[in-house]
C-alpha cells in the first residue's frame, strides 16, 4: 500500500505514528537493557522519564483528539457497539490506564532505585504499553482510518483534516 495524498485527513496522525513507533522502540531499548543487568543506569531512568513525557504530552493530545473528531462522526455512521468505534475507544482508555501504570511503576523506583522488583514492575507496563500501542496503531491505519475515509462525508473528513493540521 502507498502512501496516502497529502490532502489525506489522516496524514498527520500516520506520520505521528511515526514518531510514537521510534518512541516505543526506544523505551523498549531501555527496558531490555533493564532487564538484562537488572539495574538502572541513569541513562535508563532519563528515558524513561522522557518517554512518559512524550505519552502525557504528545500521545495523550492525540488520543483526546480523535475521541473528539474521529470517532462521533464514525459512531453516528456506523454505531458504537459491536463496532470499531467502540473498540478503539476502549483502546484509548486501556492506553491511559496503561500509562498511569507505568507512572505509577517509575515512582516506585524513584523509591527503591535499584530494586529488582521495581525493575521488572516497569518493564511488565513498559512492554504492555509498547506492544498494545504497536497494534493500536496498525489498527487505526489499517482499518478506522480506512472506514473513516470510506464512510465520512466530505464535510467530517474536512473537519478531521482541520483538526489534525494544526
Amino acid at each position: 500500500m502507498g502512501e496516502p495524498p497529502e490532502d489525506d485527513p489522516f496524514s498527520p496522525l500516520l506520520a505521528a505514528h511515526g514518531d510514537f513507533v521510534d518512541k516505543l522502540t526506544e523505551l523498549e531499548a531501555t527496558l531490555d537493557e533493564m532487564m538484562a543487568t537488572r539495574e538502572t543506569r541513569e541513562e535508563n531512568l532519563i528515558i524513561l522519564d522522557e518517554s512518559l513525557r512524550f505519552l502525557d504530552d504528545e500521545l495523550e493530545p492525540i488520543l483526546r483528539a480523535e475521541d473528539e473528531t474521529v470517532l462521533p462522526p464514525l459512531e453516528r455512521t456506523i454505531g458504537r457497539y459491536g463496532t470499531l468505534v467502540n473498540v478503539i475507544a476502549y483502546e484509548h482508555d486501556e492506553i491511559r490506564r496503561g500509562i498511569e501504570k507505568l507512572h505509577e511503576a517509575r515512582d516506585g523506583l524513584r523509591t527503591q532505585p535499584g530494586s529488582w522488583a521495581g525493575i521488572q514492575e516497569v518493564n511488565r507496563h513498559g512492554i504492555f504499553l509498547v506492544q498494545f500501542l504497536w497494534d493500536h496503531f496498525r489498527k487505526e491505519r489499517t482499518s478506522l482510518f480506512s472506514t473513516a475515509r470510506d464512510r465520512l462525508t466530505f464535510g467530517e473528513l474536512a473537519a478531521i483534516r482541520s483538526r489534525f493540521s494544526q
